[in-house]
């Protein structure tokens, strides 16, 4: 928590970068996803330790580290696992569904799940869905607008008739309410314009029961996104990516979050790390006490964020679409072992589960 408000983490995904894992043929997205954690990172001194080298990067990243960099290591209550397809630069899934639901069902006061999918074939990829809500129990279901095979990316509109729209009403009829669709961060080889968002409005209005959450929302496109919050309730933005900007480009970050409270308020907002890509401490650190500067709030004439408005993009929202008491969340979390181990150590160094394993295997 951070004072009285609990923190959600709208998106982690523990990356399989292993070198069984990795794609060989894909080293450029290798390299440009790797620079993606360095720019999320930034180079300042007192951010070196959240800086993961080559071979922490390049890995499979254990859950464990995921858990710690959250709950000992950062102020977050509970936090949403992403399963990821192989995007291209892996064989396999990048988070593999069945890893993380076995995750989850060791700390399910910790982490909910969202399902993937990982392939163009309605029919298997409805059957995938089918099988991950029948044996996991999943809290919603996130979507590439591509898939990757042999070197190529195809991609697919959300608004489709005939992957998308049969898929969603799929989710919707097997119980799911929450939809997570990556875009606004293009993802070579599969063409840029898969990761636009003039494919939205058609499904949000179509499935008004549906909860459609654009994950990255406002690091492109900030003034269509912020027009389609104002117009869809049933449409949030989780702020993955754009809220590594508030430690390393937060003349951007206060445009991009202005830009997006003034359009729907903070009632369709959410925090999210991408914990492994960032990771959550100092992310939340520059959050807890935010105000837009004066030269902002001139420039663009947008009125100042207040506590509340923290508070639910801290969690608030994601609580609420979730179905989720905070209270109840406190009073599950509180004493386990991660709350055990964080007022033991008042908090620990960052990445401290992947880099005590590592210094053993060394000394071993």
């Amino acid at each position: 928590m951070i004072g009285d408000t609990v923190v959600v983490d709208a998106v982690v995904h523990p990356y399989n970068l292993s070198s069984e894992n990795r794609n060989p043929d894909a080293a450029e997205q290798l390299e440009s996803v790797y620079a993606a954690h360095l720019l999320a990172t930034g180079d300042a001194r007192e951010l070196r330790d959240y800086r993961l080298d080559r071979d922490e990067f390049f890995s499979d990243f254990p859950f464990e580290a995921i858990a710690g960099s959250l709950f000992v290591e950062s102020p977050v209550d509970l936090a949403v696992i992403h399963a990821l397809p192989n995007l291209g630069f892996a064989r396999d899934y990048v988070t593999d569904p069945r890893r993380a639901a076995a995750f989850r069902s060791r700390h399910p006061d910790r982490f909910l799940l969202y399902a993937t999918v990982d392939t163009p074939v309605t029919d298997a990829a409805i059957a995938q869905l089918e099988w991950q809500v029948s044996e996991f129990g999943v809290d919603g279901l996130k979507l590439y607008p591509a898939f990757f095979y042999g070197g190529t990316g195809e991609g697919w509109r959300l608004d489709g008739a005939d992957f998308a729209t049969p898929l969603l009403e799929a989710a919707r009829d097997l119980g799911i309410r929450n939809v997570a669709v990556h875009k606004a961060l293009w993802l070579p080889p599969a063409p840029r314009s898969a990761f636009g968002i003039d494919d939205l409005s058609a499904p949000l209005e179509r499935f008004p029961e549906l909860n459609f959450h654009v994950v990255h929302a406002g690091a492109a496109f900030l003034e269509h996104t912020a027009a389609l919050l104002g117009r869809h309730r049933n449409l949030y933005a989780t702020l993955e990516s754009v809220f590594a900007y508030a430690v390393v480009r937060p003349r951007v970050f206060a445009k991009i979050l202005g830009t997006l409270l003034q359009a729907c308020g903070a009632g369709q907002l959410m925090y999210g790390s991408g914990s492994n890509l960032s990771h959550p401490a100092p992310l939340l650190a520059a959050f807890r006490d935010y105000r837009f500067p004066r030269e902002t709030l001139d420039e663009y004439g947008f009125r100042q964020i207040t506590a509340r408005d923290r508070e639910l993009i801290l969690g608030g929202t994601a609580l609420r679409v979730h179905g989720l008491d905070a209270a109840e969340v406190v009073r599950r979390t509180a004493g386990d072992a991660f709350a055990r181990a964080r007022s033991r150590d008042g908090g620990a160094p960052p990445w401290g589960y992947l880099r005590a394993g590592r210094a053993t295997r060394a000394r071993g």
